[in-house]
């Protein structure tokens, strides 16, 4: 009966040690459970490092777009700035571009020049085209006027441009296509003591014209207004050249 009860005794320690591996085993999923204080230690200290290198990097990261963010303004504003000054400068090449060729209205001091038919009584025999103010009067005036270092001309309100034609038409002058009658009034932007000194000088062309009988009187003023050439510029043979020269 004892060695019976040695055997029974023995089965059920048996039982439970192994109930208790299973249960474990279950609970575990097979792997130990017993963790050392030092590593739950050192566990808290990595997660806590972590936590700093985390935080360092999205300060890092919120710096970066901070700093993207001022390039992005700075070069913005750069980029502005160098279109602006770009454009200012265009414009001005622009406006000095029309100023050239007639096509802007400008204003300046000068010399407002009028040139009228003659009033004297005709010599015996004497023609009436003596007395009149003819193209090539007008031209004489123009040209002086130029050597003077005139900046702009008009005659009459018709602006004065490089290819310009003017010429008679009966008792008329025509200028530009516009057909003008007498008086002729000259504006000329430029220094005016100048230009009013080489049209009266002794052999300048007031004194030829006056010798004629063509009236003639220069007028200095510190501001004259000149309009622009209104029609477009029209070039019937002239062309840009394009390519190199291969002569």
């Amino acid at each position: 009966m004892k060695k019976y009860e040695h055997q029974i005794a023995v089965f059920l320690i048996c039982l439970l040690i192994g109930f208790g591996i299973v249960v474990q085993a279950r609970i575990t999923d097979g792997q130990k459970l017993y963790v050392s204080p030092g590593v739950i230690s050192d566990y808290g200290a990595n997660i806590e490092s972590e936590k700093m290198t985390a935080g360092y990097i999205n300060e890092m990261y919120k710096e970066g777009m901070m700093k993207l963010d001022l390039y992005n303004q700075i070069y913005d504003e750069t980029n502005r700035k160098d279109v602006n000054d770009m454009k200012e400068s265009l414009e001005s090449e622009l406006d000095k571009l029309r100023i050239l060729n007639g096509t802007e209205r400008v204003e300046g001091p000068g010399v407002i020049v009028t040139v009228d038919d003659g009033t004297r009584a005709l010599l015996d025999g004497e023609s009436i085209n003596n007395l009149l103010v003819h193209d090539s009067d007008i031209l004489l005036v123009l040209n002086e006027l130029r050597r003077a270092g005139a900046e702009a001309l008009s005659v009459n309100g018709q602006r004065i441009l490089p290819t310009t034609s003017i010429n008679c038409s009966g008792y008329t002058v025509r200028i530009n296509g516009t057909t003008y009658a007498r008086p002729f009034m000259i504006k000329a932007i430029g220094n005016g003591r100048r230009m009013a000194d080489c049209l009266l000088a002794p052999e300048g062309v007031a004194n030829s014209l006056k010798d004629w009988g063509i009236q003639f009187q220069v007028r200095l003023t510190d501001h004259i207004i000149i309009d622009a050439y209104e029609a477009e510029p029209e070039f019937r043979y002239m062309t840009k050249k394009e390519g190199e020269d291969k002569n």
